[in-house]
């Protein structure tokens, strides 16, 4: 599904690292990984705005904080960084002083909107209630034909 969603775009790529571990795979793991692969590049997380909001609460943050820069996709333009207090220090809200910086800063974007979470997608197709207008239609014909999240 993700290379669905990104195949309009040529600068992302789909990484099967994570799959291939035998342990489990912290995000803290998958950036040293990257950072040997990809020694001089910068790296972005890419997350929904649901997940910011227990982002203090995954293995090692702050550690994640200080190699890469998290982007995260809005869902409105309400402010909710009361929520996330602990991180107000890190947040930049001007696009390119956040892309002068290699880590360290979070950046809301709702040039990508979502009107629905993951987590509230997947309660959708479990309760057999369309989600058509959600999803792609390659990953709508996917979810369907793998039955997925029944």
């Amino acid at each position: 599904m993700i290379e669905n969603a990104i195949k309009k775009h040529k600068f992302f790529a789909v990484s099967t690292f994570e799959n291939r571990s035998e342990n489990i795979s912290f995000t803290i793991d998958t950036i040293h990984y990257f950072k040997r692969k990809f020694e001089n590049s910068s790296l972005r997380i890419i997350m929904g705005e649901d997940n910011i909001y227990t982002f203090t609460s995954w293995h090692k943050y702050t550690d994640i904080l200080s190699f890469v820069n998290i982007i995260v996709l809005a869902r409105d333009n309400v402010e909710r960084y009361a929520k996330i207090n602990v991180l107000k220090n890190y947040i930049e809200e001007n696009i390119n002083l956040f892309n002068q910086t290699k880590s360290g800063r979070i950046h809301f974007s709702s040039l990508h909107k979502s009107d629905i979470s993951a987590t509230a997608l997947r309660e959708m197709i479990k309760r057999n209630e369309s989600f058509k207008n959600f999803v792609s239609k390659e990953n709508y014909e996917y979810i369907e034909k793998n039955g997925l999240y029944k």
